[in-house]
């Protein structure tokens, strides 16, 4: 490569030709060099990376292969334990059918053959058959005899049964009776010598079985004990035998030897051929070693104190990383893990059986699996080596035989004809432009380039003629442009001129701020408004000195300063500092002068400043206003409001939110006002609302409305147009509370008709009653003159009893008519209550009376009170169609209770009658206490309507009232409220 590199710098004599060839050369070396390093590098970390990628894929297959090993065999274990369990549970199923369900079909069974005492407390029957019965006598009850009878049917199912389970060693039934059936009979007798119910009861199987291990009543595996009756280590798949009502009678239990399981894992054939050091293990659900060769429990610090020690568990192991390895080993199903134990790594691959809970492994040495990965690892690395150092070779005579051909192009195609345009350019130079380069072949760069060269000549020879053109040119239009500028001159000097009158004569303070904070120019207008002499004594003024504290001056800033950075025009409503101190409202507009985006602050910024005192003034003024207003308002005792055309309630003063339960985000919803209307009367309400709405005028009118709570109340509205700009924005209104009102109108009209029917029923009444007197003498006087076997006495009698009733309606029209009268307290309320009980029949007649023993005594009239209460137990017994139960109930009440509003300053004394009759109609109710008013048919013998109106003024009378409470066919209560301590009006004539 150097000797052509010294051949080119001989034949070319040319500088670029020399520099070209050392810098290529030099170029290329490098790249050798580099691609050497890189290529060799690369090519063997590609080896190393492949051979790594093979021993790992190779060693995951060997776990993948191991855990399916696993699998296979857990599955295996796994199926044979589940198959024991669901025949153990099958067991016990027909054992509970057989023994102990009645409602079994009665079914012939063998005859059980007779059992002969073994001992005190056992019997056993014959060894010759293939299931063994055992009777223990300290069970207590004996088995039910048909049940006893039936236990030869389980014969077949303990032979099925036992069959069924292939590593089974015995299947039995035992009852919490005493009887146990064991198959197969292989046992000696002196096994069952020293048996007893307690011993039984203590057993793994059965004990964990029972209701109290075993609350679900499902089948349970015992942990693994040595079985005293057939020797050797089992465990047992126990099921609890239940009755048809869940009752617990016995236990159900399958064993499995172990002995043939420990031989069958201890000898299990390698997952892979040739490996050493692999071995088996199982574990209990605890980690404790079930199957674990003995001389690898020293390597994994398993070994139990002693030399024959229990094996600890893996929890308990001395290793750490093997105690770490136990607690996810117990905690999942399945996995595996390498751990370094002894100086050499092992795999640990493991599955739970789920039916057990018990821990299927194997444990393989890793060396042993990649022992013969290392010679393959070894031929690779050699292979890469060697091919990196023949690329490289091959790179290098690849870039000798390019650098030849590079030489030769770069001689015939550069070197030359920059050879010919160098001796061009040189003749232009002196001024010769009458020459022209000689064509080269070809397209490339270098014939474009000459092509160019002539064109360049060409240019230049025009551009020296119209560089003579354009002088000229030139010359005229700079004295045209000369006399446009001093026009233009003049005319910017006039704009400044008035720019300046207009700045000066502003009634509107101007600022130009500069340089940041500071005030460079300002008007008249400004200087007047902050108390300046001249706008030269503010020039170079500190924002700062124009705001109040400097506290606000930063908070301006803050608050601004982002809208000018971003071109924004900025307009509040700002308190600016007068020279003397004082304050002055203001409105400030501001904007950058700077018109590019963002703006340059530093060029200035234009503020427009105007007085607005007395805006400011006004506005306070009108606030105070509202406020004034709105507070009266508050004051009124009817609701304010308004709404808009949307029925949306835009005011709403604070009696008309508790009214009504209204909240403030409430006001935005359409047509919230209109809801507070009853539904019957929105459409009404609508209609008038639309006239106000449309300019026309309404009178005041009532309407109901529904309060927050859900009661009605009747409301007296006046309204009135909104108008803003000559339309009608909305609605005001106040709205009256008048249900009270109309209330005492309609009790003052009933008052006033029940005094003018008092006043004429009170006249009549006396002048009857007289005549009535005069009657009935003459009827009495009759009879004492007629013999006791006239016909006649009839007569007088019927007419007797006729004159006593209308004696009696006289009496309630007198009682009624005097409801202004007093009374004549004589004797306890107690006493009168129980002589109407006693009247009414009492509890043979069932009326039943209930007295409070805290209700004091209370005096009142006792014949007025007495035809009260008479009058409303009357009613009670008519409320129902046939007989019924009347309840009577007297209790007191302290001073404050809500039992009764209007009684609540002073203690009163409740009397409340209920029936469970009719009941009475809500149409019917409002009109019970009017004077002959009843839904009975009106006669002397049902009634005139006169009882509750009477009972009324009665308990009226004595300072108390009446309260009547009833549903259509549910009842009425009738109570009666009186005072106590209050001894009414003064008793008076009637």
């Amino acid at each position: 490569m150097f000797f052509v590199w010294g051949m080119g710098v001989v034949r070319f004599k040319s500088s670029i030709g020399v520099q070209l060839t050392v810098t290529l050369s030099i170029v290329l070396l490098i790249f050798a060099v580099v691609f050497a390093v890189f290529t060799t590098r690369h090519v063997q970390q590609f080896g190393d990376s492949f051979s790594e990628q093979t021993v790992s894929t190779l060693r995951h297959r060997v776990e993948v292969n191991l855990a399916d090993r696993i699998n296979i065999r857990a599955l295996y274990f796994d199926h044979l334990f589940q198959g024991i369990a669901d025949n153990s549970a099958r067991l016990a199923e027909k054992a509970g059918h057989v023994l102990f369900d009645t409602s079994r079909d009665s079914t012939p069974c063998p005859v059980i053959p007779p059992l002969a005492p073994l001992s005190s407390n056992v019997h056993v029957g014959s060894f010759d058959s293939t299931v063994m019965v055992v009777r223990l006598l300290d069970a207590g009850t004996p088995l039910d005899p048909a049940a006893r009878d039936r236990l030869a049917c389980l014969y077949p199912y303990l032979d099925m049964m036992g069959q069924a389970s292939s590593s089974a060693s015995a299947a039995y039934v035992a009852t919490t009776d005493g009887f146990i059936e064991y198959y197969s009979n292989t046992v000696v007798k002196k096994h069952f010598s020293n048996l007893t119910m307690p011993i039984l009861q203590e057993c793994a199987w059965f004990a964990g079985a029972a209701p109290e291990e075993n609350p679900s009543q499902s089948t349970v595996w015992t942990p693994i004990y040595a079985d005293s009756l057939g020797g050797g280590l089992v465990v047992t798949a126990s099921t609890p035998i239940v009755s048809e009502e869940g009752a617990f009678k016995g236990v159900a239990g399958i064993d499995m030897s172990l002995d043939g399981l420990f031989e069958e894992i201890l000898h299990e054939e390698g997952v892979m051929v040739g490996v050493d050091g692999m071995f088996w293990f199982l574990l209990d659900m605890n980690g404790v070693p079930i199957v674990f060769p003995e001389d690898k429990l020293e390597d994994f610090g398993l070994r139990g104190t002693g030399d024959k020690g229990t094996p600890r568990g893996l929890l308990e192991s001395s290793d750490p990383r093997l105690r770490r390895y136990a607690h996810g080993l117990l905690s999942l199903d399945k996995g595996d893990v390498r751990i370094e134990l002894g100086g050499s790594a092992l795999l640990i691959s493991h599955h739970v059986l789920p039916s057990t809970g018990w821990v299927l492994g194997v444990v393989v040495p890793d060396d042993a699996l990649l022992s013969g990965l290392e010679q393959t690892l070894l031929t690779y690395r050699q292979a890469t080596r060697r091919m990196g150092w023949e690329i490289v070779v091959g790179a290098i005579v690849f870039i000798a035989l390019g650098l030849g051909l590079f030489y030769y192009a770069l001689k015939e195609r550069l070197v030359r004809p920059l050879r010919m345009l160098a001796n061009q350019a040189r003749r232009v130079s002196e001024g010769d432009l009458e020459i022209k380069t000689v064509a080269l072949s070809g397209g490339d760069e270098m014939a474009h380039l000459a092509g160019s060269f002539d064109q360049m000549i060409a240019s230049l020879k025009e551009g020296r003629d119209f560089q003579e053109r354009t002088t000229d040119y030139l010359e005229t239009m700079v004295r045209s442009r000369t006399r446009d500028v001093e026009e233009k001159a003049e005319e910017l000097h006039t704009a400044l001129t008035e720019l300046t009158t207009i700045f000066s004569n502003s009634m509107v303070g101007i600022m130009l701020l500069k340089g940041g904070r500071y005030l460079w120019k300002a008007n008249d207008r400004l200087a007047q408004l902050l108390g300046y002499d001249s706008p030269e004594e503010m020039e170079g003024l500190s924002m700062q000195a124009l705001h109040l504290s400097e506290e606000r001056w930063k908070r301006f800033g803050t608050l601004h300063y982002e809208a000018l950075v971003h071109g924004e025009r900025t307009h509040i409503d700002y308190q600016m500092k007068r020279r003397d101190g004082s304050s002055v409202w203001c409105t400030l507009s501001g904007k950058a002068v700077d018109s590019s985006t963002p703006p340059d602050l530093n060029k200035g910024v234009l503020w427009m400043v105007d007085d607005i005192t007395e805006r400011k003034a006004s506005e306070q003024a009108i606030r105070d206003s509202e406020e004034r207003f709105r507070e009266m308002a508050e004051l009124l005792p009817c609701i304010v409001c308004e709404v808009d055309v949307a029925f949306r309630v835009t005011y709403v003063n604070s009696l008309g939110m508790k009214t009504f339960g209204l909240h403030s985000e409430d006001f935005d919803t359409p047509g919230i006002a209109l809801k507070v209307l009853h539904p019957e009367d929105r459409q009404r309400m609508t209609g008038r609302m639309e006239i106000v709405m449309d300019g026309g005028e309404v009178e005041p009118t009532e309407f109901r409305m529904v309060r927050g709570d859900g009661t009605e109340m009747t409301a007296l509205l006046h309204s009135t147009p909104i108008v803003k700009n000559n339309a009608v924005v909305g609605i005001r209104a106040s709205v009256t509370d008048v249900t009270e009102y109309r209330a005492m109108q309609g009790a003052l009209l009933k008052q006033r008709k029940l005094d003018l029917i008092s006043s004429l029923t009170s006249g009549i009444a006396h002048d009857f009653n007289n005549m009535l007197a005069v009657m009935l003498g003459r009827v009495e006087l009759a009879l004492l003159s007629l013999d006791e076997k006239s016909p006649a006495r009839v007569h007088l009698v019927t007419m007797e009893a006729t004159l006593e009733r209308a004696r009696d309606l006289m009496d309630r029209l007198i009682t009624l008519s005097t409801r202004g009268e007093g009374v004549e307290r004589s004797v306890s309320l107690q006493d009168v209550l129980h002589r109407c009980v006693a009247n009414a029949g009492g509890e043979a007649q069932r009326v039943a009376l209930d007295i409070s023993e805290t209700v004091p005594e209370v005096t009142v009239d006792a014949m007025q009170m007495a035809k009260a209460i008479e009058y409303v137990l009357n009613n009670a017994r008519e409320a129902y169609d046939g007989e019924g139960d009347v309840w009577v109930t007297c209790t007191s009440h302290a001073k404050g209770s809500r039992r009764h509003p209007d009684l609540s300053e002073k203690p009163f004394v409740e009397v409340a009658v209920r029936d469970e009759g009719r009941g009475i109609g809500e149409e019917h109710l409002h009109h019970i206490l009017d004077p002959y008013y009843t839904t009975k048919e009106r006669s002397s013998q049902k009634g005139m309507g006169l009882g509750l109106a009477v009972t009324h003024a009665v308990v009226t009378r004595h300072g108390g009232t009446l309260a009547v409470d009833s549903r259509k066919g549910r009842g009425t209560t009738v109570s009666i409220y009186l005072p106590v301590g209050s001894h009414g009006r003064k008793a008076g004539r009637l």
